[in-house]
């Protein structure tokens, strides 16, 4: 009986999206990896790679934006260091990509920088495009500036 309330559990949620716009339902997964050192320039100042991961089960194009953030603590709010976008991006089904974005460490405060970022989606094919993702936000890399 729980095998089968499983299974009805899992075709009622295929049901509902199966009902929705052809753009809600996305087909590509974007995701925003937590920052990490790279390396040191020859002027002294660290590089901070913003790695994205994509794949898409179907074929699409993306436009992508990147924010990148320094987090600050209360009461203060996080410092916007810069962004990136990325438009139309083709991917052939079952493709992964990983996105690097190299920039230099900003030394924005006495002390570590903590940094972040936030990654939003859409995507399209035949010029019929989704709405935006939600933003969604990578972990923290605490680093010595």
């Amino acid at each position: 009986m729980a095998g089968a309330l499983a299974a009805g559990a899992l075709v009622v949620p295929g049901l509902i999206l199966g009902a929705l716009p052809a753009q809600a339902a996305y087909a590509c997964t974007v995701t925003p990896l937590t920052p990490e050192y790279s390396h040191t320039n020859s002027a002294g100042v660290k590089v901070i790679n913003y790695k994205i991961s994509v794949y898409c089960a179907k074929e699409r194009y993306l436009n992508i934006e990147q924010q990148r953030w320094e987090e600050d603590d209360w009461p203060n709010d996080d410092d916007y260091i810069g962004g990136t976008y990325w438009e139309n991006e083709h991917f052939v089904a079952g493709e992964s990509y990983v996105y690097d974005n190299k920039r230099t460490l900003v030394d924005g405060e006495v002390g570590n920088e903590e940094l972040y970022q936030r990654v939003a989606f859409q995507e399209g094919l035949s010029d019929i495009w989704s709405p935006w993702s939600g933003w969604m936000q990578s972990g923290i890399l605490d680093i010595p500036n």
